[in-house]
Formats: C-alpha cells, sequence, structure tokens
C-alpha cells in the first residue's frame, strides 16, 4: 500500500499550480497574481485574473522572438488563442514581462470567484523566433495556476522590462 502511494503522489502534485520553470532556452515565473471583480460596459460586474509573466533568457545567448501564441484553458469553456506578432528582443541574461489576463466565469449561480468556486485557469504560452546565431527557437511554457492566488507581496515584478502583445 505504502508503495502505490509513493507512486501517485508525484503525479498528485504536478496538478497542482504551476508557476514557474525552464525550457531550453529561457527561464520563467509567474508573479503579481490577482483576481478581481471589475464592472464591465452592460452594468454587471465580471472576474478578472491577471498576472505577470516573466521570461529570463537562460543560454547566454540574445534571442528575438517574432510570435507569441497564448492559449487559455478554463473548465466549463473552451479554450481561447491569441496570436501575436512583434519583435521581443531578449539580451543574454536579460528578462522581460509579458502582462497577462482571463476573465473567469464561474459555475452555475456562484456569486463569487473566490475559493472552490475559482475555475483554475491553465495557460500555454509559446515563444516563436531566433536565437543570436539566427537558428530558429521555440519555447513551450505551461502555467497552472492557483485556484485562490495569494495577496500580492510589496515586491513585485514591476522593475522588469515590460512587453506589449499586438
Amino acid at each position: 500500500m505504502l508503495a502505490v502511494l509513493a507512486l501517485l503522489l508525484p503525479s498528485c502534485a504536478a496538478l497542482g499550480p504551476r508557476l514557474q520553470g525552464q525550457t531550453e532556452e529561457v527561464s520563467w515565473k509567474a508573479t503579481d497574481l490577482r483576481l478581481e471583480r471589475r464592472p464591465v460596459a452592460n452594468g454587471t460586474n465580471q472576474w478578472f485574473y491577471t498576472f505577470n509573466l516573466i521570461v529570463h533568457e537562460a543560454r547566454g545567448t540574445s534571442l528575438t522572438f517574432d510570435q507569441i501564441v497564448t492559449t487559455i484553458y478554463q473548465p466549463g469553456v473552451g479554450p481561447w488563442t491569441g496570436t501575436y506578432q512583434g519583435s521581443w528582443p531578449l539580451a543574454a541574461g536579460d528578462e522581460f514581462r509579458v502582462p497577462l489576463q482571463s476573465t473567469i466565469s464561474c459555475p452555475g449561480l456562484a456569486t463569487s470567484c473566490m475559493g472552490p468556486n475559482v475555475p483554475i485557469p491553465l495557460w500555454r504560452v509559446t515563444l516563436t523566433g531566433t536565437d543570436g546565431n539566427a537558428r530558429p527557437v521555440k519555447s513551450v511554457i505551461d502555467i497552472s495556476l492557483p485556484a485562490d492566488p495569494p495577496v500580492a507581496p510589496a515586491d513585485t515584478s514591476r522593475s522588469v522590462r515590460p512587453i506589449r502583445l499586438r
């Protein structure tokens, strides 16, 4: 029985939040997580889950991304994908910040999107471009946000250079 439990624990841990990681080209972390209700045009309120994705060059060579694809998965709602074209340079050892947000749909008649009512958003961010030697690079980042984000710390990612997705 203990052996079976030991085999299952790593699988369960993989289902929890994933807020940092590394690909071959970059390391990354999700910071400044916020879940808040905001008024929208039709007089109702919607819940927004916002965070910053910090992307740090990890190999010691410059990178230039020319496409960023973001896909959001939320239980009970079909996935949404946005594709952005541009030029986002990342010098060796440098980092940039990508501000991201999703609108949350809470289940049933829930009046709050807090605690157990939060449908956990999953993100896939794919960065495509070239390195300093004109070789193609592709970094796929899978992010699993916590259902109820912690209170934002005093030290945030605001000091990291932001980029804009167009």
